[in-house]
């Protein structure tokens, strides 16, 4: 599939295939007025309209208006464009109700964000165990730095659930960066710098929106399956500053060189592990005061990925709560 603008402003998008003989149209990203196939040189409007076909006059009774790209639904929210196969879905807007007015409620520089950079990552693991990530118990552990006495961040993690989106707030610890106490901050953080807390949004299924401290810097984590084993993630780094500071391109590499690579590890340990005859059901750590410990986003997460595979029905996990 691919998206283009059309002439009168509108987002479109198509199934990437030639009406003819089905060649593909386009491989890379550009910008086109007209969409030839390489084959045999039929020519689409950005509209999905058959606009040339050589030969077509000697051929009785072509017809133009029965030619059209297959469209297919396309969304927008926060600037990114998504496509749907289903036409009887709910709009984006509606399935993540209030995430924009979140966002954009956080970060006023929103629309000035660009595109610096994307890190792809490519590990053995289930896409799943991405977004199995959605709590803080594993953090003193696997990411000791951010964790604990005399480091940037507080002993807080705080979900706040909606069915298909929810917020993860990591607060800052500010009397740390405030003093800059030593090895405890990976990159220049400063007191008088806008975002002193780390938030991230989870969107159902297979999306994080990440703001982490420091200036005005947003990331966007996609996860998708390679195969039942293994998977690909994409993270896009943006940021205000043009070009992007020093503190900017620290950021990036923190993510990318630090946080990374110590969770990627151990979520292809978690793959070998559930093969293992030995491992049956776990128990998630899910408490009433949903404590920085607490699982319930991985609780969520888990419920909500039994009802698309079984369509509904009663959900029961080991955390002393049972979901209908």
């Amino acid at each position: 599939m691919f998206v283009v603008r059309s002439k009168d402003g509108e987002l479109r998008a198509f199934y990437n295939v030639c009406m003819h003989r089905g060649h593909e149209l386009v491989k890379d990203k550009g910008n086109k007025v007209v969409i030839t196939c390489p084959y045999h040189a039929w020519s689409y409007d950005t509209e999905g309209k058959l606009k040339a076909a050589g030969g077509s006059d000697d051929v009785k009774n072509f017809d133009y208006d029965e030619f059209y790209l297959s469209p297919v639904r396309v969304d927008t929210l926060l600037n990114m464009v998504f496509i749907n196969l289903d036409d009887d879905a709910a709009p984006v807007s509606e399935v993540y109700s209030g995430l924009e007015d979140e966002i954009r409620g956080v970060m006023h520089e929103f629309d000035d964000l660009k595109l610096v950079r994307t890190d792809p990552y490519e590990f053995a693991a289930n896409w799943k165990f991405i977004f199995d990530a959605m709590e803080c118990y594993h953090c003193p552990v696997i990411h000791p730095e951010v964790m604990g006495e005399n480091t940037y961040v507080e002993l807080s993690f705080e979900i706040t659930g909606h069915e298909r989106w929810a917020l993860h707030l990591i607060r800052g610890n500010r009397d740390v960066i405030s003093g800059k106490t030593e090895g405890s901050v990976p990159y220049d953080l400063r007191a008088d710098q806008k975002y002193l807390d780390t938030y991230i949004w989870w969107m159902w299924p297979n999306l994080y929106l990440v703001i982490h401290q420091g200036d005005p810097n947003f990331k966007v984590l996609f996860g998708m399956p390679k195969d039942a084993e293994n998977s690909w993630e994409t993270v896009d780094n943006f940021f205000t500053n043009d070009p992007p500071t020093e503190t900017d391109i620290s950021n990036m590499d923190n993510f990318r060189d630090l946080v990374q690579p110590q969770d990627i590890p151990p979520m292809e340990a978690q793959q070998r592990g559930v093969h293992s005859l030995g491992y049956t059901q776990g128990r998630l750590m899910v408490d009433d005061e949903r404590t920085w410990r607490s699982e319930h986003g991985v609780h969520h997460f888990n419920k909500l990925c039994w009802e698309a595979v079984n369509g509904g029905g009663n959900y029961e996990i080991d955390t002393g709560e049972t979901s209908s």
